[in-house]
């Protein structure tokens, strides 16, 4: 039957895509700017805290079985029993594939093609479903009592069921619409006091285990212009990398963040604005650090890769080595370019704000990728600690914020929270 075929694919589709989100793990092809990435770290992949992809699949499972349970022709009551979870099924699988695809389509205006996939395979399946529904020939057939003489859905049934499934996909939306998920997570982890000077001595493998990393980040000032993290296993001078705002400010967050990233491109915006109420009161070390194996080796080699990260955060961080003055010019012509923006694009501009020399002086200075280097190592600290990889990240003190905010009062929030850091604070 073709439509058992079309739900085995979309319940592959579906089942990879659950497997994927409950593990915390990447998307094949799916990159950190990619259009399906968009998709899926946003708030309509979520329902009430779960993947959509997991309710997905236990319905393209539960109508597959009924679907084999009709073919067996069991007696009328059983075949109509079989027939009411194909229709309802099937108004639940064709609906919230139409609201799904319509969130792409019209919200989102971004795609995920195993999501697609799963949608158009599993919308083909309900209409054949609902196209061979066996209506009875005798409009006295019972649907819900014992008519063992009988064969056949009566047509006013049909319409019950129909309403069952648009009730549940009403229940789908809704819950998406008026609860929706949040996408940041924050994970506090209080911190210890430590002798050890170590810097950078982070020992770990692509994709391993570290056992040397402390358990919490513990972010606080060592002495002057100096940051300690994970008990000195990453000292950062912060006359030394780049930052929005002065170095000489009592309180310090750290962000990492990757040029190719839409989340990391709204809080850049988010953390100027916070920034500049909170004046000296406030900087931000600003870490570029690429999702992408062709420079950030601790991470798994089969993880999604964006092609232009690593180019990027070199350009970036040349452009600080070449002109400090000039990197938070960079940063915010960067992030409010259009996200199609090429390296080629990206350099001519760096070029204009420091000179090609200079620049290319800069791009072939080992510091650029020594610093990529320990910015993905504090990113794979966080990482142990968290149990989480996604960006954009924020440390501050002992937490470790992961995802997307939602604007500078949720930032504000944080701060208070974490750092005991309150706009009314600088405005004595």
């Amino acid at each position: 039957m073709p439509a058992r075929a079309l739900l085995g694919i979309a319940i592959l589709g579906a089942g990879y895509l659950a497997w994927v989100a409950l593990a915390h793990g990447s998307l094949a092809g799916c990159g950190t700017g990619s259009g399906c990435n968009k998709v899926l770290q946003s708030r309509w992949a979520y329902w009430l805290h779960l993947p959509v992809s997991v309710p997905a699949l236990l319905v393209y499972l539960a109508l597959l079985g009924a679907t084999v349970l009709a073919r067996k022709r069991t007696a009328p009551d059983d075949e109509r029993g079989a027939w009411a979870a194909i229709i309802a099924l099937s108004v639940i699988v064709a609906g919230a594939a139409l609201w799904f695809v319509g969130l792409q389509v019209f919200v989102l205006k971004a795609f995920c093609p195993f999501c697609m996939a799963a949608h158009v395979c599993g919308l083909a399946a309900a209409f054949l479903c609902l196209k061979n529904i066996p209506l009875a020939s005798d409009p006295a057939t019972p649907m819900w009592s014992a008519a063992p003489d009988k064969r056949g859905v009566p047509r006013a049934a049909v319409f019950s069921l129909i309403l069952i499934g648009l009730a549940v996909v009403a229940v789908l939306a809704g819950g998406q619409w008026l609860a929706p998920e949040k996408r940041n997570l924050v994970k506090f982890m209080p911190g210890t006091s430590s002798t050890n000077n170590a810097m950078n001595t982070v020992q770990a493998t692509p994709g391993g285990q570290s056992n040397s990393i402390p358990a919490s980040p513990n972010a606080h000032l060592v002495g002057p212009r100096m940051l300690s993290l994970y008990n000195n296993q990453f000292l950062i001078r912060l006359d030394d990398v780049p930052m929005i705002g002065s170095p000489g400010a009592s309180n310090v967050i750290v962000n990492l963040f990757d040029y190719t990233c839409p989340h990391c491109r709204e809080l850049h915006w988010i953390l100027v604005l916070a920034q500049r109420q909170f004046s000296n009161d406030l900087c931000i070390v600003s870490l570029p650090m690429p999702m992408s194996t062709n420079c950030n080796p601790l991470i798994p080699a089969n993880f999604n890769s964006s092609p232009n990260a690593c180019d990027f955060a070199r350009l970036g961080l040349a452009v600080w080595r070449a002109k400090p003055e000039a990197h938070r010019q960079f940063d915010d012509w960067f992030f409010s370019a259009d996200q199609s923006l090429t390296v080629e694009e990206a350099r001519k501009y760096a070029e204009e704000l420091v000179g090609a020399d200079k620049l290319e002086k800069a791009m072939s200075d080992q510091w650029v990728d020594k610093q990529i280097l320990t910015d993905c190592q504090l990113h794979f600290a966080n990482w142990q600690a968290t149990c989480r990889p996604g960006m954009p990240q924020l440390i501050l003190g002992g937490a470790v914020s992961i995802g997307p905010l939602v604007s500078v009062e949720h930032l504000q929030a944080l701060l208070g929270r974490y750092l005991g850091l309150h706009p009314d604070h600088n405005r004595q």
